[in-house]
């Protein structure tokens, strides 16, 4: 199978890291590759250049797109002959969906065969995009909206909470599947704390309790919430620290240490921005917690499970049907209730902690694995009129 992946961008993100371990699992099958860029080059491209993987570059411009570019992307479409064109978040869905459409006619017209691979759309996001989220984007969406019923053969949801909002925003409902994303357990893992990198790194004591959030600095993300839960926390468990990962929760960030300086909390506080290492330092924590308004299936909280971490976690998207019952479940955008879900975990000794932790690692491994993930894409990819789930049950 010959699978054309087109996406966005490859910024590190939860799409793009999904995008490369289906790569990982699917190749043990013989699966070839190929991913198209619509914009420049990012940080995913030599990792998945890695893999073995051709990554071409479209270059188009966020601001001003090129119709040009339409053309070449059609072009490559016909040359690789795929199987399967997969498209990654609205904008590659609306321009990569309409390549798509014209390559397969134009392919079709020579070779009957070459003009039967299947187009499946990827929607990697909860809510669909209103005008607040911005213009440009609402607009694509709206697009993408009124050709769901017309280009692609299958809409894969990465969640059911992203399928419900997107049948209400116009999507068709009856080629829409859920396919819960998976993670890679073998890069995810618990590790000995006598080995722990974090704490060295931070100069903290092996005894030392953590409580760490990982994510870019994105108002969805709702800092303000967790670092008002933090306060209440810290006047409880004065010697917890809390570990802050991802892009933008750094000291440059001028609104986010000002909001930490407003709620006293600096000394408890560590920022360090992103890395490259988070399979390590998530590890290390011994409560893990998710502060967003708006999720899908949260890939930070399933990679904490599979470290053994038990989770604290805003009740988003399709959070509660990844937890289970391993962790604390809390209405967004509430602070006293994130804060009273952290002291509940914290309370416990470390046998209690863990114990949940290896709750967590099982529920992982026996439903949201890659390998389970990929079994679906190939059926999804493989089978024609015929529906599939993946990871809708709830218990």
């Amino acid at each position: 199978m010959r699978i054309v992946h087109v996406i966005s961008g490859l910024q590190v993100g939860g799409a793009e890291m999904m995008l490369y371990r289906l790569i990982q699992a699917s190749q043990r099958d013989g699966v070839r590759h190929t991913v198209i860029s619509m914009s420049s080059l990012d940080t995913m491209s030599e990792r998945i250049r890695s893999l073995g993987v051709e990554v071409r570059i479209l270059g188009m411009s966020r601001s001003l797109p090129n119709p040009l570019m339409l053309f070449r992307l059609v072009r490559w479409l016909v040359e690789l002959r795929p199987d399967v064109v997969q498209t990654w978040m609205y904008h590659a869905d609306l321009f990569g969906g309409i390549a798509a459409r014209i390559a397969r006619t134009a392919a079709g017209r020579g070779e009957r065969r070459r003009g039967t691979f299947r187009l499946a759309w990827g929607v990697h996001q909860t809510e669909f995009p209103s005008m607040r989220s911005g213009t440009k984007l609402a607009i694509v969406a709206k697009f993408c909206a009124w050709l769901s019923t017309r280009l692609p053969d299958v809409i894969i949801c990465c969640a059911d909470a992203a399928r419900i909002s997107h049948v209400r925003g116009g999507y068709c409902s009856t080629r829409m599947q859920v396919i819960f994303n998976g993670f890679d357990l073998e890069l995810f893992k618990p590790r000995r704390r006598d080995s722990d990198p974090l704490r060295k790194a931070l100069g903290l004591d092996p005894a030392t309790k953590i409580v760490g959030i990982v994510g870019r600095y994105d108002p969805a993300k709702d800092y303000g919430t967790f670092i008002s839960a933090v306060a209440r926390v810290s006047a409880m468990e004065p010697d917890c620290r809390f570990v802050m990962i991802g892009r933008g929760l750094d000291e440059s960030n001028q609104e986010l240490t000002a909001m930490i300086d407003r709620a006293g909390i600096r000394d408890v506080c560590r920022l360090t921005g992103a890395s490259n290492d988070v399979h390590l330092l998530m590890s290390a924590f011994d409560v893990f917690c998710l502060s967003s308004r708006s999720e899908g299936l949260p890939t930070v909280v399933g990679e904490a499970m599979a470290c053994g971490v038990p989770c604290v976690a805003t009740d988003v998207g399709d959070t509660a049907a990844l937890m289970g019952e391993t962790g604390r479940l809390v209405p967004s955008g509430d602070p006293e209730a994130l804060a009273a879900g952290i002291v509940s975990l914290l309370s416990l000794d470390r046998e209690g902690r863990e114990q949940l932790g290896r709750q967590a690692r099982t529920r992982m491994a026996s439903r949201f694995s890659i390998e389970r993930c990929w079994a679906s894409y190939r059926q999804v990819y493989s089978t024609r009129g015929q529906a599939f789930g993946f990871g809708i049950d709830r218990t």
